[in-house]
């Protein structure tokens, strides 16, 4: 093993001070969280399967006149359909400290009941990585590589899922510098053209890293957002509700070993501590079962532009 917390190896940082301060300075660190974007498909938790298969079926056929003689039937008509397939797979974090690091810890170090309280957090870190992943799957796209983001890339993928039928509204994943060459971009724009900013009411209702509205967009900035064409580009990516989608599997019943950790309703992330006695480890293992994937690639329209 490696990356063990102990006292003569982090605690230089963290436990070499005589008088110990103890308030923990967190360093910057982007938290932004899509879950909430997402539609949930279900819980396979329990379920006897690994996968998830949610049929879907295409409802785009009209009416047709009927033959004019009233008496020849008519016939059937084909209905579209296919189904979504997500089979959910384990996501892992463990935190592991020795005992001379924790028995000489006192209230607000850094001790494994603080570590455990982190694991949701670290769970939705690997959610948005692993949606801002499919990003570059999506078949539509505006690109437009090695140029900085503008409002003319913004509205290309607002009237690309427009062309496509897709219902709004739609919701906008950008990765921090094609935000901000879009805000600039935005500053020379006038008329009815305007950034709606993150008020304080906005974000309690929204997730981390939930930057405003433009053009009636919701705008979310993350640097999960993937490099493409060697590193020159980012993927962002603009869409409408169903083009991603997720499944979990929550424990349907106690773990072995499971302690209580605080994690939001319908989440499947458990704990549990595991301890080494010679030469003396305590482990903190965070645990979670989940698979993000493309709902309907129509729905969804990928963001080229310089990274």
């Amino acid at each position: 093993m490696a990356d063990e917390i102990t006292y003569t190896g982090y605690g230089a940082n963290l436990r070499a001070a005589e008088i110990f301060n103890r308030l923990i300075h967190e360093d910057l660190v982007d938290k932004t969280s899509l879950r909430d974007l997402l539609p949930k498909l279900g819980d396979l938790g329990g379920s006897g399967s690994d996968t998830l298969v949610t049929p879907r079926v295409a409802f785009d056929d009209a009416m047709a006149a009927a033959n004019t003689d009233e008496v020849t039937a008519a016939a059937n008509t084909a209905l579209g359909n296919n189904a979504i397939s997500l089979s959910v797979a384990q996501q892992i974090i463990q935190f592991e400290s020795s005992d001379k690091f924790a028995v000489t810890g006192a209230p607000g170090h850094l001790q494994l009941e603080v570590l455990a309280g982190r694991l949701v957090d670290a769970y939705l870190l690997r959610f948005t990585d692993q949606t801002c992943a499919l990003f570059p799957s999506f078949t539509a796209a505006v690109s437009d590589t090695g140029v900085d983001m503008t409002t003319d890339h913004f509205y290309d993928a607002i009237f690309a899922l427009e062309q496509a039928v897709v219902p709004g509204p739609f919701v906008s994943v950008l990765y921090t510098v094609q935000y901000t060459d879009l805000q600039n971009s935005i500053r020379g724009e006038g008329g009815p053209a305007q950034y709606l900013g993150a008020t304080q009411n906005q974000t309690l209702a929204k997730s981390p890293g939930y930057k405003g509205q433009f053009a009636g967009v919701e705008i979310f900035a993350s640097d999960s957002v993937t490099a493409v064409n060697a590193g020159a580009d980012s993927s962002g990516a603009m869409f409408g509700a169903g083009a991603l989608v997720y499944a979990e599997a929550s424990p349907s019943q106690a773990m072995p070993g499971a302690v209580p950790v605080p994690v939001p309703a319908g989440s499947p992330v458990y704990a549990e501590f595991d301890r080494t006695a010679n030469p003396g480890l305590s482990a903190v293992v965070g645990h979670a079962f989940n698979a993000v994937g493309i709902g309907e690639n129509a729905r969804g329209v990928e963001i080229i532009t310089d990274r």
